[in-house]
């Protein structure tokens, strides 16, 4: 009893779904495609939003007073003072919500109404997406989105194969192949065969697992394994592929990706939890006081109230037979009372002021014209109003890679050839590489009207390249900056590091700047201005030893130090080539002279990039274009097209290219295919008698496989290598080898042995490849930029700068997300050490992170100065940039080896650092020691000490983590050692990590660091990530919506994320917190009187105001200004806000609004209270009027008491106030007056019971004295402190704004780069190889799986094509009398290749050139010897389509 059948355990574990019958499907009621994000209907959302709102400690709170309020014996305040606050609090709250909810829905409709083509009874129809079940066979058609987990049936391309983009899953937009069962494949499109396939799946449950389906088919009595490679899955896109059809697996909730999206989370803010415990305390407080005050009220009922029954007689609820009795029972009840007056000490009007306040913070964000993406008309949108101070708290930053970093663009930006570098284009006036940017304006012709923006002017026409006529010439030194003005003279400029940039400012051409007065183009990124250069010659080399530099013919034009160039730099022109690209860039013309000059080495370059690649070419409306498995085989493809090497087209055993105009045909032996482990690709071709194997891989795998007696060009090369890396740009090596038919023959013998075995197949094969890789000739380098979107650099480093940690998960391999770290400067080469998890294995893993905890150790240790000393210097440590001398310097022509230029002016750069003990106890406010690295301090004595160490901020660790590795650093047994490593580096990298891990490490840095974390992405793998944050950010990028409709904030760019934070972040949170402040004092000063007042009215619960001014002093009197303070304050500009990021430090420790500024507000608004009761009291008690009037009433006492605390709000908020508008104004001194006029409409026009009271008290001097003197002994404590911070410790806000009052122009943060010229100064030592490639296209390709065409349609045969390869063949089973004559043609073969390999040593190269066009060689004849074919099938047997061409 109590155990399950074996069936009934199956059931549980597997998935039984059988196609295209309902009936079947239904009886285990799997979920069906509908998708519900929302979390409302119309009909619970009245009864569920409530429930929610009252789960709000506050408005619970605010419940129960209501409640008590509503009972006569306790209540001294009219129910209405609660009801209508707390009601629009609710309503407000509500309707805000319904709009959320609203717009979940709307998406929701958006996705479920989506048509897809489902079989239905035979026949094909469209359905909405929600209507598509378990079970039901879709159709679909290129360029559309998977509606369900399906698995493949059969596709329009031969082979059942059909290619997917899963941008949405991981990120990635490089093309996927997926491939059907063969026995599936027959069913075509016919729907009526689609319509009787009832075949049955057996699979595992759903679950978030993307890389992994186990499942069987049964089908006509048969079982077929699925896995992975035969599963679509929702959110993949179908390209390259007319059509397909599936069969629902999984659908719904049930998909992986929904699986993968996680779960809405309720997000408050740090504010608002801190508001929670602080409303706790507040309400034991008052419990307290109430307390407190019951007691006293029955001690003063039991020995004094008893004798004045007849003057305050008792309630009827009030026993008074026995006096101790009816004197507890009236403390009972006045305790209520006392909660009831004292609760506006946390008034309802709080909420609603946070909520508006919020509300119009994000209209801010929405409007900010800063955040406005031009290209695809996008503003930032704030999605939530409840997080906007969270912005201003940020302590670590999780982002994406693939469109949000980059642009997942791949630019083909440089090479070196024979050790020579091209691509870098010179001023010749000053010998320094030019930038050219993305940042161009490009100007008309003086007879076309104003200039126009260079995005109208991209529109040129493909036969004419634009003409760039503004650009910006960016030189880089490391020791010093300099500006050369219009009229050539050099102005020198601070340097912030040793990356600042030298940036050369050349005017624009005259008639240009007839339509820009200034004569500048308008501002650059980074608040610098555009640059034109014009030159006709350009050097491709660094140093004259690098083989000199190519001349244009034709004068060479001399630029002028006085007058403007007037020739502008141009790309270089392929339209003579037919099969150039327009949007292709390449502005050194010395490499297209050299291809066009038939320059062998460079002939040898671009033939390698044209026929080593898995690329397929598909003609498309008459315009020839590539499929690529990678975007970097794509942009090296597209390189040698426009250079004209042409890539034609491909069969299973050929490969056709065009050469300037040239068609050239070769036979494809062998591909040697890509893996991680192998890190190279190789092709082996045949054209003639030659055979030739090309490579290109890592730097470090290929070195390794060079022949030797290339010393020189290795090194010259390697240097090139360490150059491109350090620009940030991804390197491929490439090299060839020149095989003798003989080695090959019997390196194929070989390879075929070890293809066929059935044992270590893989090991055996690996042995084969890398014995014919070897040996091989240096060609030269490729430059790939991964183009970062704009702006990425700097905004990584001032988000750095501020103290934000910033994590990047990617789902890209790991070569391309370290190499991305470094282009967006996240990666440094002043790193002290790059540390890589890659261990499979928990044991391995935790000896990773044993090994790197130790290195951390020993570099803090003994680096200068040790932790301690860092520290030290870090916290007393002041920069002055007035008194930095900073000038021209010749260091930077000397270290990067340029040829001798005319010198400029030597110079020095001298950077002082002084402390003295003045500095050590800063205490000026909670960002005050934040200032001393920023500015100087004229007071400080000569005497202070100088330091002769720099420790520089970039020094330090980075930790790589791989997916596989990330799983056991997240266990809970080594998850502490993985954050202690993490925590010590100045940057974290997680590569092939999952969506789902995505949230597991956004929600451990939660959990165990307490951290206010910010998740960014614009992905739909981004989306679990986005929610599991604190703040999630969706950018509305080329994925779709998914990651924006998730997120709480959406922005087009990833630069626009460093003005959300440090400019509306810092805002809103600095406001937040002025506001808090002046709120609780403004309250504790108000409500306070009630407690000074109990002390002279026996406990009794009296007020000391009018009820009505109790009622309406937070709704009318005070409400206006402290908004306006919350919407408007500001500390310093948006402008300040970015150039100096550290003003963002104060928000990371929560220093602005704390139990301890709490306590200060409180105590402040107590001793207001308290002045602002006695001494008016001590004025008016038995106070007689200039004419004999009794001024020592109740309620003149009241009135004079409320007007003086009007007027001290007032004089304090003027005081808190730093950034004023006519807002400010009109709110301030229009609610002064406006409290006068409320105060004379209550009393006389509707008769307000204290008629008259302030009238009288304002007509005698004695009010306007006591006024006077209470205001002054209220604001001048206030003032003193102020101006003793502001003298003796002043803020960095405080500083900036004296630097702007003075006018003097401070420094600005450092402006990180990520253009290459901001490198040039430096040679990285690491690897710039990034290649994001797969395994497993070289298989498709050679097993002919991959065509469109079947295989008897090719040129070559498959398999065993030609007669000599049959003969190769024929030597695996037949005689030697065959071998002999294939020695002979090796021999011959032997020879001709040795005169090419002492040709390979006089030229460092070698080259296909010099393939005869008809095949033949001098040993052509011999080669033909291996008789006995002409009987042989040219076909393959059947196993060598997957095995001997691998």
């Amino acid at each position: 009893m109590g155990t399950k059948t074996q069936p009934q355990l199956a059931k549980d574990n597997e998935r039984r779904i059988r196609a295209n019958d309902k009936e079947f499907n239904s009886q285990f009621k799997y979920h069906n495609n509908y998708i519900k994000t929302s979390k409302y209907s119309i009909f619970t959302f009245l009864p569920f939003n409530l429930l929610e709102q009252f789960q709000r400690l506050a408005n619970f709170y605010f419940l129960c007073l209501l409640v008590l309020q509503l009972i006569p014996a306790i209540s001294s305040l009219t129910p209405v003072t609660t009801a209508i606050p707390l009601i629009g609090v609710l309503t407000l709250t509500a309707v805000k919500d319904a709009y959320d909810d609203i717009q979940r829905h709307l998406s929701d409709s958006q996705v479920n109404n989506r048509k897809s083509k489902t079989l239905r009874n035979g026949k094909l129809v469209e359905a909405k997406w929600s209507e598509v079940q378990v079970g039901d066979v879709i159709r679909l058609d290129n360029n559309q989105f998977v509606a369900a987990d399906i698995l493949l049936l059969s596709t329009s391309e031969p082979n059942g194969l059909c290619f997917i983009e899963t941008a949405e899953l991981d990120g990635e937009t490089n093309l996927k192949a997926k491939q059907c069962l063969t026995e599936t494949i027959e069913l075509g499109d016919r729907n009526d065969s689609l319509w009787n396939f009832n075949g049955e799946i057996i699979c595992e449950r759903p679950n978030n697992l993307l890389n992994k389906f186990d499942g069987t088919l049964m089908w006509r009595g048969q079982r077929f394994a699925l896995d992975n490679e035969k599963i679509l899955l929702r959110g993949c896109v179908l390209r390259n592929t007319q059509w397909c059809y599936g069969v629902v697996v999984f659908a719904g909730v049930d998909t992986k990706l929904m699986q993968n999206s996680g779960k809405t989370q309720f997000k408050s803010t740090g504010v608002d939890r801190l508001l929670n415990f602080i409303i706790i305390g507040i309400v034991l407080f008052l419990v307290s006081i109430c307390a407190f005050f019951a007691i006293g009220c029955s001690v003063w009922e039991g020995f004094i109230g008893q004798h004045f029954q007849a003057y305050l007689p008792w309630e009827r609820i009030i026993p008074k037979d026995y006096i101790p009795t009816g004197a507890t029972v009236i403390g009972l009840l006045v305790f209520f009372s006392y909660a009831i007056v004292l609760n506006t000490v946390v008034p309802i009007s709080l909420y609603v002021s946070v909520e508006v306040i919020r509300f119009v913070q994000s209209f801010l964000i929405n409007w900010d014209e800063e955040m406005y993406y031009a290209t695809t008309n996008t503003y930032a949108k704030a999605r939530t109003t409840t997080l906007n101070e969270e912005l201003g708290q940020i302590q670590y930053i999780f982002s994406d890679k693939t469109g949000t970093l980059t642009q997942n663009i791949m630019t083909f930006n440089k090479c070196s050839i024979n050790g020579r570098t091209y691509g870098d284009v010179i001023d010749l006036r000053t010998g320094e590489l030019i930038e050219i940017t993305e940042q161009q304006t490009i100007f008309q012709n003086s007879n076309t009207g104003p200039p126009v923006g260079g995005a109208a002017a991209t529109a040129a026409s493909a036969q004419s390249p634009p003409i760039i006529l503004v650009h910006k010439a960016e030189v880089h030194a490391k020791k010093s900056s300099v500006v050369v003005t219009v009229s050539g003279e050099t102005q020198p400029v601070p340097a912030r590091s040793e990356l600042s940039r030298k940036q050369v400012r050349y005017s624009a051409p005259s008639r240009s700047q007839e339509d820009n007065p200034d004569g500048l183009a308008p501002k650059a990124s980074g608040g610098l201005s555009p640059a034109s250069c014009h030159e006709d010659q350009r050097r491709s080399s660094l140093g004259a030893g690098l083989g000199g530099c190519f001349k244009r013919s034709g004068p060479v034009r001399q630029l002028s130090r006085t007058s403007s160039c007037d020739k502008a730099v141009q790309s270089v022109d392929f339209s003579a080539n037919p099969h150039h690209e327009s949007d292709f860039r390449w502005y050194d013309r010395t490499l297209l002279d050299a291809v066009r000059s038939d320059e062998e080495h460079s002939h040898v370059f671009f033939r390698l990039l044209a026929l080593c690649h898995t690329v397929m070419a598909e003609t498309v409306d008459g315009k020839l274009e590539y499929q690529a498995q990678s975007p970097d085989e794509a942009a090296l493809v597209s390189a040698a097209r426009n250079f004209g090497f042409v890539f034609r087209t491909r069969t299973p055993n050929s490969i056709t290219i065009e050469v300037m105009g040239r068609t050239e045909e070769y036979e494809l032996l062998n591909i040697l295919d890509f893996n991680n482990v192998r890190k190279r690709m190789s092709v082996i071709l045949r054209r003639g008698d030659s055979v030739v194997l090309y490579c290109k891989g890592a730097d470090n795998v290929i070195y390794d496989r060079l022949h030797g007696g290339q010393e020189d060009l290795k090194a010259r090369t390697q240097d090139h290598l360490n150059k491109f890396a350090g620009e940030g740009l991804r390197t491929l090596v490439l090299a060839e080898r020149r095989l003798t038919e003989q080695y090959y023959n019997d390196w194929r013998m070989r390879q075929q042995e070890a293809a066929l075995s059935l044992d270590s197949r893989e090991q055996k094969l690996n042995a084969i490849y890398e014995e014919i890789e070897s040996e091989m000739q240096l060609v030269g380098v490729t430059a790939i930029e991964d183009k970062l979107q704009d702006g990425v650099p700097k905004s990584i480093a001032n988000l750095q700068n501020a103290g934000i940690k910033i994590w990047v998960l990617t789902g890209d391999k790991q070569e391309t997300a370290i190499n991305i770290g470094y282009s967006c400067q996240l990666l440094t080469d002043e790193l002290a050490d790059v540390f890589i998890v890659d261990g499979n294995s928990v044991e391995e893993v935790e000896k990773q992170l044993r090994q790197f905890k130790e290195s951390i150790k020993i570099y803090n240790r003994f680096r200068p100065g040790g932790s301690e000393g860092l520290e030290r210097l870090n916290s007393e440590s002041t920069i002055d940039p007035m008194s930095a001398a900073i000038t021209q310097t010749s260091a930077f022509m000397q270290e990067t080896n340029l040829p001798p230029t005319p010198p400029p002016p030597p110079a020095i750069s001298v950077v002082t650092f002084r402390w003295d003990d003045k500095i050590k106890d800063n205490k000026g406010g909670p960002d005050s020691a934040e200032c001393n690295d920023l500015f100087g301090d004229e007071k400080k004595s000569v005497g202070g000490g100088t330091a002769s160490i720099m420790i520089d901020e970039n020094t330090g660790f980075a930790l790589v983590v791989n997916g596989h590795s990330l799983v056991h650093c997240l266990s809970p047994e080594l998850e502490n050692k993985f954050l202690d490593i993490a925590s010590q580096c100045k940057a974290v990298i997680c590569c092939r990590v999952t969506p789902l891990q995505k949230a597991l490490v956004v929600e451990l840095i939660k959990r165990a660091k307490n951290a206010v974390t910010l998740a960014i992405g614009d992905g739909a793998n981004d989306v679990s990530m986005i929610k599991a944050a604190h703040i999630g950010v969706g950018i509305s990028g080329q994925e779709g919506l998914q990651a924006v409709l998730s997120s709480d904030y959406a922005i087009a760019q990833f630069r626009y994320l460093e003005r959300l934070l440090l400019v509306h972040g810092r805002w809103s949170y600095y406001r937040m917190c002025k506001f808090l402040r002046y709120f609780f004092y403004k309250n504790f000063a108000f409500t306070l009187c009630h407690c000074w007042y109990s002390l002279f009215c026996g406990f009794s619960a009296q007020t000391v105001f009018d009820p009505m001014f109790i009622s309406v002093y937070n709704l009318f009197y005070t409400s206006l200004p402290v908004l306006a303070l919350g919407v408007f304050e500001q500390d310093v500009s948006d402008k300040n806000s970015l150039e100096f990021p550290r003003l963002y430090t104060p928000g990371l420790k929560s220093e602005l609004f704390n139990i301890r500024e709490f306590i200060y507000s409180v105590l402040h608004g107590a001793f207001t209270s308290l002045i602002l009761f006695l001494i008016p009291y001590g004025v008016y008690k038995d106070g007689v009027s200039q004419h004999g009037f009794i001024v020592s009433d109740h309620m003149t006492l009241g009135a004079v008491v409320a007007t003086i605390l009007i007027v001290d709000n007032t004089a304090q908020i003027s005081l808190y106030t730093s950034y004023w508008t006519v807002v400010n104004h009109v709110t301030i001194w229009g609610s002064l007056v406006w409290y006068f006029v409320l105060d004379y409409f209550y009393n006389y026009v509707i008769g307000g019971p204290y008629v008259g009271s302030l009238t009288q008290a304002m007509k005698d001097m004695t009010f306007w004295f006591t006024m006077l003197i209470t205001v002054m002994m209220l604001v001048s404590p206030v003032l003193a402190y102020k101006f003793y911070l502001l003298d003796v410790h002043p803020s960095l806000s405080d500083k900036i704004r004296q630097k702007s009052l003075k006018k003097i122009h401070s420094r600005a943060s450092s402006n990180v780069r990520r253009t290459a010229s901001s490198r040039r100064g430096r040679r990285s030592v690491r690897s710039g190889y990034a290649f994001a490639h797969q395994e497993g296209f070289g298989r498709l390709i050679t097993s002919g799986k991959i065509m469109h065409k079947l295989p008897q349609d090719f040129a070559f045969p498959l398999g065993l094509g030609t007669k000599k390869t049959q003969a190769l063949h024929n030597n695996l089973t037949s005689a030697d009398g065959t071998t002999e004559k294939t020695n002979h043609s090796g021999q011959d073969m032997a020879n001709n290749n040795n005169t090419n390999l002492r040709h390979n040593q006089n030229q460092n190269h070698s080259s296909m050139a010099d393939i005869t066009g008809d095949g033949r060689s001098s040993g052509g004849e011999g080669g033909r010897g291996s008789g006995g074919s002409e009987d042989m099938s040219p076909r393959a047997p059947c196993q060598d389509l997957d095995t001997i061409n691998l």
